[in-house]
């Protein structure tokens, strides 16, 4: 539905932005501050259904991989097997990159460059979206 469509665009988009804008004006990692007590398995679980992200790939990943497989069983099997493998992969690299960024930045200047920096280029991702098939 191209309405739909629209409609979900603009409102990833502001999402994106307002995001953009977060990353962009945060500071350094604060590492002094303790949580009061940390998420569980299942407090972290349940806040993922909250994630716009999350839905939109789902849901764009369901509609487009649909024909791959014999029933919704075997969809939901294949998607979590692909995802989980993916998000494996991935946030061990985010972990690593992290750590080794952690090492090079030392001050407070060069933490706010690196922020300034990843807003603009997520706040740039976004005209890909926007641009004509």
């Amino acid at each position: 539905v191209p309405s739909l469509q629209l409609a979900m665009k603009i409102a990833g988009s502001l999402y994106l932005i307002w995001l953009a804008v977060k990353i962009g004006r945060s500071g350094p990692p604060n590492l002094d501050v303790s949580m009061a007590r940390p998420n569980s398995f299942f407090g972290g679980a349940g806040i993922q259904w909250m994630n716009p992200k999350g839905w939109a790939m789902g849901l764009g990943a369901a509609a487009s991989f649909a024909a791959l497989a014999d029933g919704p069983l075997r969809l939901a099997l294949l998607l979590g097997a692909v995802f989980g493998l993916a998000a494996a992969f991935s946030l061990s690299l985010w972990c690593v990159a992290g750590t080794l960024l952690a090492r090079l930045l030392k001050t407070e200047r060069q933490w706010r460059a690196l922020n300034i920096a990843l807003g603009l280029l997520l706040a740039a991702s976004i005209l890909q979206m926007w641009r004509p098939t």
